[in-house]
């Protein structure tokens, strides 16, 4: 209920521009499906409110009279933000700003709920040479953790990627390979983005080879909308495949079970895993843990972080291939 009357309260101010808006912008702004609109639209009719369909400008929704103040038709309820409200706020600025690819954006974001904060009395915490620094007031603090230390070479990049997402555009890059150095242009059909221990990354799908490509924003040397539109690959799930506890960096799907000693076992348990995994208990307390996965580059590093208190039981590839890295450990700390 409360996210349909946001909706209306939305397309009520869309209408009430000086140029009205249009049904594609009615579906971009709320965020539905086209039939959604319509039922929206449904609701305002409902409520009587004063507009229409203009048919000689491209079938914009306008006012019925221009001077109508929809501002005191449909007044937005007053937002008052508390003290939970704020901190959790002053948090979440904080720890998305530590991506420099997001620092502009949310900066600017930033100003904008500063307004609506000190309409309600709060002022949201402060900039780094600014009064009350230090004013031992409560928040929520982010452990320090270390993160990428590049950023876009072009912020106007990131807008740019965006837009081509939503709306299915072919681009070019020039993009430089960790691995080799080298620096190729290719056309991509960019898919999603996300942010990963503080990089920003994008799927993409590389036409000339059909297969989905995971590109680090900070290695664009040029980033260009072509005008071109492109379908994305049938079965891609940006949810899915972010999903994975075990990191980006994906291969062929393996099933693997893990025996924990019974000291550690609760520590691995109280981490939120998805609900396919499955976790076995022995008689003497050890745990034994089961789960599907993809990331095996990552699997394999956070086995090494669990040292003695974790053995491979299955697969027996991922068993041989941890045994042949820690022997290889071994043999570096004998060395004199």
């Amino acid at each position: 209920m409360y996210h349909s009357l946001v909706q209306i309260l939305a397309a009520a101010r869309l209408i009430g521009k000086e140029s009205g808006t249009t049904l594609a912008e009615l579906q971009e702004h709320l965020g539905i499906a086209r039939r959604s609109v319509f039922r929206t639209l449904e609701a305002l009719d409902e409520l009587g409110y004063p507009y229409y369909r203009d048919e000689e400008h491209d079938g914009r929704y306008k006012l019925v009279h221009p001077t109508f103040p929809p501002a005191k038709w449909l007044p937005l309820p007053p937002v008052e933000f508390s003290t939970e409200d704020r901190i959790v706020l002053d948090w979440s600025f904080e720890t998305a700003a530590k991506n420099p690819a997001l620092a502009v954006p949310i900066r600017n974001l930033r100003r904008k709920l500063d307004l609506i904060g000190a309409l309600s009395g709060y002022a949201l915490a402060p900039k780094k040479t600014g009064a009350g620094e230090g004013s031992g007031r409560p928040s929520l603090m982010r452990a320090s953790q270390p993160g990428k230390a590049t950023h876009l070479r072009d912020e106007a990049w990131l807008e740019m990627l965006f837009s081509a997402i939503e709306f299915k555009k072919v681009c070019s890059i020039t993009y430089e390979s960790r691995s080799t150095g080298s620096v190729e242009t290719f056309p991509i059909h960019p898919l999603a983005a996300f942010e990963s221990e503080d990089g920003l990354y994008a799927y993409a799908e590389i036409p000339l080879s059909g297969r989905i490509r995971i590109i680090a924003l900070e290695r664009l040397h040029d980033f260009v909308e072509t005008g071109d539109s492109f379908e994305p690959p049938l079965g891609f799930d940006v949810r899915e495949r972010l999903s994975d506890p075990f990191g980006i960096v994906q291969d062929e799907e393996i099933d693997v079970a893990l025996l924990f000693s019974a000291d550690q076992a609760p520590y691995v348990r109280e981490r939120a895993w998805p609900e396919s995994y499955r976790f076995v208990d022995h008689a003497d307390g050890e745990v034994e843990m089961r789960f599907t996965t993809r990331g095996i580059y990552g699997l394999k590093r956070w086995i090494l972080g669990w040292a003695e208190a974790v053995e491979v039981l299955e697969p027996a590839s991922l068993r041989k291939d941890m045994a042949i890295t820690i022997a290889i450990i071994n043999e570096i700390y004998a060395r004199k």
